[in-house]
């Protein structure tokens, strides 16, 4: 009697074929997603340098005072023209031209912290800062000190919204900034302001330190923690070498270490029945 032959299961190994396809592809897809990540992660970093990175280390560089200290407005005004806005106290875009400007000036008291409901008159006039200094008018078309023109004696300050003095919508809306200034002119109240320890003609009307902190921190972190991960899940799967790195310390580990098998023939177990 002839032997039969043997039945073969056509649906063998399909199983996984379609397992292994269907790991390939979510390889690809998560591939390509990782790819585009660390994309995602360079120009956000690069847009974060000057928008955010920037003005928080220039912030904690210029040593603002943590407590607020009063402030009283000396001279507001409103002007119009390229020419006539030299600086701003507000600006809304750090990069464009501004044809309309806000100019705050203030003088601020620097052994006093802040308080509330107290107006202007109520501080001796060596309470205020003496800010004092002589300054030369700036080229309007340049935007550099006119070395040529007449020089004249400032005893105030700019008051800046934050260290650039500029920001964007919704966040920085300067009519509104500078309409609530203009009431402090009129009213003669005192309001809180920061001024900077490095430089005291600086003054801005905020400043957090724990947040400019968290800004620098998560600025820096955030998109290159995501960015080196990213890469380093891809280099792993696309890079044969590493690939076979970690198979040979898997193996070398699962085999055990051989100078304990060595040990072993050297010391046989003695048998008691000798």
């Amino acid at each position: 009697m002839g032997l039969g032959m043997a039945e073969v299961d056509p649906t063998l190994g399909v199983d996984q074929k379609e397992s292994k396809s269907r790991l390939d592809d979510i390889k690809y897809y998560t591939s390509l997603f990782l790819g585009t990540l660390c994309i995602v992660c360079v120009f956000g970093f690069l847009f974060l340098v000057p928008f955010v990175l920037d003005p928080a280390i220039s912030t904690l560089m210029h040593d603002f005072v943590e407590s607020p200290v009063h402030c009283r407005v000396t001279n507001y005004e409103l002007r119009y023209g390229k020419s006539n806005c030299s600086w701003a106290s507000c600006r809304e875009g750090c990069t464009a031209s501004i044809y309309k400007c806000h100019q705050i000036r203030v003088v601020y008291t620097p052994e006093i912290g802040y308080k509330e409901d107290m107006n202007a008159n109520m501080f001796d006039q060596n309470k205020w800062a003496d800010l004092s200094r002589i300054e030369r008018p700036k080229d309007p078309e340049t935007g550099e000190t006119c070395h040529t023109c007449p020089e004249y004696i400032v005893e105030d300050t700019p008051l800046l919204i934050n260290i650039k003095g500029c920001g964007y919508p919704p966040e920085v809306d300067c009519d509104k900034y500078a309409d609530t200034y203009y009431e402090f002119e009129n009213s003669q109240d005192t309001f809180p302001c920061y001024y900077s320890r490095v430089n005291p003609w600086i003054v801005i009307s905020e400043f957090k330190k724990d947040e400019e902190m968290s800004n620098v921190i998560f600025s820096i972190l955030v998109p290159n923690l995501i960015f080196i991960l990213s890469l380093i899940v891809l280099v792993y799967w696309y890079c044969p070498y590493c690939q076979a790195r970690c198979r040979k310390y898997e193996e070398h580990t699962d085999l055990g270490d051989p100078e304990d098998e060595s040990e072993a023939e050297d010391y046989p177990n003695e048998n008691p029945h000798q």
